[in-house]
């Protein structure tokens, strides 16, 4: 039977804090949280990284490119409308508006999705106790595929937190 991992339940949010330093120091770099609330000493380092900046660039691509598109089609399209100008800056920025703003959206969507793994189905749910962790649960997961990961050394490790309960999580 392959191993996915070790979920341990710690009482409260400081002993998990404590726990994922604890482990990092051993030398654990694969290692996930559930909590009932975010663990602000615990937020993800990576996580939204890269959103905002694939938004920006987007949404001024999308509202350049209309903007030049629309230039160039007044141009190529020459509408004596009262002797107006051919391209009408005011008229155009609606339109650029509301294509930044697509193209923003779109790119932030699709960063997010690149960033995280969003799963339908994960090993650790099959944990008995698990659903703890939305209601007053504090559990920390060791993944298998840590390079410190050894199937006895991580048992012990777990132990040595003195957790409310750990398990193994069979893959």
């Amino acid at each position: 039977m392959r191993t996915y991992g070790r979920l341990i339940q710690m009482p409260d949010e400081a002993s998990l804090v404590e726990a994922v330093r604890h482990l990092r120091g051993l030398g654990y770099s694969r290692m996930e949280t559930f909590a009932p609330w975010s663990v602000e000493a615990l937020a993800p380092r990576r996580a939204g990284r890269g959103i905002a900046p694939s938004m920006l660039a987007a949404g001024l691509l999308g509202g350049i490119g209309t903007m030049a598109l629309q230039y160039l089609s007044a141009h190529a399209y020459p509408i004596d409308a009262g002797g107006r100008p051919l391209a009408s800056w005011p008229a155009f920025v609606p339109a650029a508006l509301e294509v930044t703003i697509l193209f923003a959206v779109i790119a932030g969507v699709v960063a997010f999705f690149a960033g995280s793994r969003p799963a339908l189905y994960r090993p650790e749910f099959n944990v008995e106790w698990f659903e703890e962790a939305s209601r007053d649960g504090f559990l920390l997961l060791i993944h298998a595929d840590d390079p410190y990961w050894n199937e006895h050394r991580s048992a012990h490790d777990a132990q040595r937190l003195h957790p409310l309960r750990h398990a193994e999580v069979p893959a």
